[in-house]
């Protein structure tokens, strides 16, 4: 193949695909959006705290939610922290899970 030919064919590979700013820009926007979700668990579950109710839905979110992201990073960067820390918000998840249906 000549030089023309590999960069056509590179080009049609990469039209579907996001370029380095994109995925930085798609990556950053859904942590933001997890900030925002955490802050909103937060204030509910402050909420519901002052007025003696039971939050547990929100714990478990929340929790759900770092031990997701702590198990992906363990899975790519082997690194044993995240594994712990993974496990310890997984069985928090679950426990305010089963608190949630148990009140």
């Amino acid at each position: 193949m000549d030089k023309k030919e590999i960069l056509r064919k590179n080009k049609e590979q990469n039209r579907s695909s996001l370029d380095e700013r994109e995925r930085r820009v798609y990556n950053f926007s859904f942590g933001l959006g997890a900030v925002v979700v955490g802050a909103l668990c937060l204030v509910f579950s402050v909420y519901r705290a002052v007025n003696h109710e039971p939050f547990f839905e929100f714990a478990a979110m929340i929790t759900a939610y770092l031990c997701t992201t702590l198990l992906y990073q363990f899975k790519n960067l082997r690194k044993m922290r995240y594994l712990l820390a993974g496990i310890v918000t997984g069985a928090a998840a679950l426990g305010c899970s089963v608190m949630f249906f148990a009140v």
